[in-house]
């Protein structure tokens, strides 16, 4: 009897695997297959060191971004593994490709590229900006003619840098390694802009450079990011092609909103007042936060003044007791209008997802 449920058991396993090793054989051509096969079924990416949101190692030392998410969601559809390498520099990770000691990496076409390099279709498009300090003499709808002569950084043997190169020759380049050190400028002094992706600058701007820059203008160039790969790896180009075009449109959205702050499209005018317009949902978060911040300082205000009134009546046994009551009174007032504020965010957040559908 027992060998008999062991036989059903594994005979049920197999018809489960079936239909999942089917579906994946079906996505893939018979010499893509044997090609993963030969590979133990088995992807080498070279990740960047420091290029957040799309590929960088946290203080930990674990490699997140959206690109590592949409190589990881591929490599499930593909029924692939992924080995990571050291993360690298841009300039090491070009090298190191050119010698075959990779598979995959995540840059952006780029002409520049072209000869030793072929990339797959891009996984997001974001616009590139122009980045100034706050107190720039000019708020907006600057374009980088505006900078002729004038030092702009951008991260060295980019998309960006040929574009700016090929496009706008009298702009004087300043060659960064990555985008944090573009906006430590900027905040410095040293060059007069920055221009980098809407989806990096998001996520520099969590980390309170908010309240230093701006965006000044919008350049025409949109950022798009995609895999990387030696010139001779055209059959895992298709591969990864193939498991991309698995990816559901939902699973793209929420890879967005889980990366980037500001998912909504530059205005014209490039201004980040433009920007958060666009995004209501962000702009009643803050104006939420904001509340709540509020609430906070009053409640902190009206305990220290309860506090200072008791020390100096301390002596009067009567009014102690009075005093602890009217605490206890604006303690419950207080708690209901933060109760109050609470159910309010709830039905805003609600009213934001039913005007995103």
């Amino acid at each position: 009897m027992i060998k008999t449920l062991k036989l059903l058991l594994i005979f049920s396993l197999i018809l489960v695997a079936v239909p999942v090793f089917a579906q994946t054989n079906s996505l893939l051509s018979p010499e893509e297959a044997l090609w993963l096969k030969a590979r133990n079924n088995t992807i080498v990416a070279y990740p960047e060191q420091n290029n957040p949101p799309y590929s960088y190692q946290s203080a930990s030392g674990n490699l997140q971004g959206i690109s590592i998410d949409y190589l990881e969601l591929i490599a499930e559809k593909i029924g692939a593994k992924i080995q990571y390498l050291t993360p690298r520099s841009r300039s090491q990770i070009f090298n190191d490709i050119k010698e075959g000691k990779s598979d995959v990496a995540f840059f952006t076409p780029n002409t520049a590229t072209e000869e030793y390099m072929i990339f797959s279709e891009s996984f997001i498009t974001v616009p590139v900006v122009i980045v100034v300090r706050k107190d720039y003499s000019k708020n907006s709808g600057l374009t980088l003619n505006d900078f002729n002569g004038k030092r702009v950084a951008m991260i060295s043997d980019s998309s960006i840098e040929t574009y700016v190169n090929t496009n706008y020759p009298r702009v004087v380049r300043e060659s960064v390694t990555d985008n944090e050190v573009g906006l430590q400028q900027v905040v410095l002094g040293e060059v007069e802009s920055v221009v980098m992706d809407v989806a990096s600058l998001s996520f520099y701007l969590s980390r309170q450079v908010l309240s230093s820059v701006k965006i000044a203008g919008n350049t025409g160039l949109d950022y798009k990011p995609a895999f990387a790969l030696a010139k001779d790896k055209t059959i895992l180009q298709s591969i990864l092609e193939k498991g991309l075009s698995q990816i559901s449109a939902n699973d793209r959205s929420l890879l967005v909103d889980k990366w980037v702050a500001f998912p909504g499209e530059i205005s014209q005018n490039g201004s980040l007042l433009a920007v958060v317009k666009n995004n209501l949902s962000i702009a009643t978060l803050y104006m939420l936060f904001g509340i709540g911040v509020l609430t906070v300082l009053i409640l902190a205000l009206t305990r220290k003044s309860h506090r200072d009134r008791y020390f100096r009546k301390v002596h009067d046994v009567n009014e102690l007791k009075a005093e602890f009551s009217e605490l206890a009174s604006e303690s419950e007032i207080l708690s209901h209008e933060l109760q109050e504020i609470k159910e309010d965010e709830e039905k805003l957040k609600e009213e934001i997802k039913s005007l995103e559908k």
